[in-house]
């Protein structure tokens, strides 16, 4: 008669009790309950344990990894998107000129009081100053395009 010796401890199974899958020296395979594990089987249950338990670690920190990386790419693709769309400094956007009607209004001025416009009229190509009422005669469109370029929205 041959004396047996466990060789590996296969899997653990817990429903009503705990027992372990070992595979003897002889070929056999057995479920042996917790409560009767002899000290060399307690040994290799507990070696068997301490594996299971650094798997299990390895697979968590695997896991979280992944999961870590894919929130990084996450990050890095909308922040790709983010820099394609760069939003603009909130600057003063420089007039449009536009040719309305017989001109065009390019600059504003105060000066004692009186306000005063740079203007271009079509028929004499040169640029001039001239006062408000004269603009809102000639050429209204382009004082309205010029004053609406310069209001400040508040957003409300």
């Amino acid at each position: 008669m041959q004396i047996r010796h466990p060789i590996q401890v296969i899997k653990k199974k817990v429903i009503n009790r705990i027992e372990y899958k070992i595979k003897w020296n002889t070929g056999t395979i057995t479920y042996e309950p917790m409560t009767e594990l002899t000290p060399e089987l307690l040994q290799l249950v507990n070696q068997w344990e301490l594996i299971q338990h650094s798997n299990k670690k390895e697979k968590i920190i695997e896991k979280s990894d992944q999961k870590t990386l894919k929130i990084t790419r996450q990050q890095q693709k909308n922040s790709m998107q983010l820099e394609e769309i760069k939003p603009q400094p909130k600057q003063l956007i420089p007039h449009k000129e536009r040719l309305v009607e017989n001109g065009v209004v390019k600059e504003a001025r105060k000066i004692q009081g009186k306000i005063e416009f740079l203007i271009m009229l079509k028929d004499e190509q040169e640029l001039r100053w001239t006062n408000l009422e004269e603009v809102k005669t000639r050429i209204p469109i382009a004082l309205c395009d010029y004053l609406l370029q310069r209001i400040k929205f508040s957003g409300k």
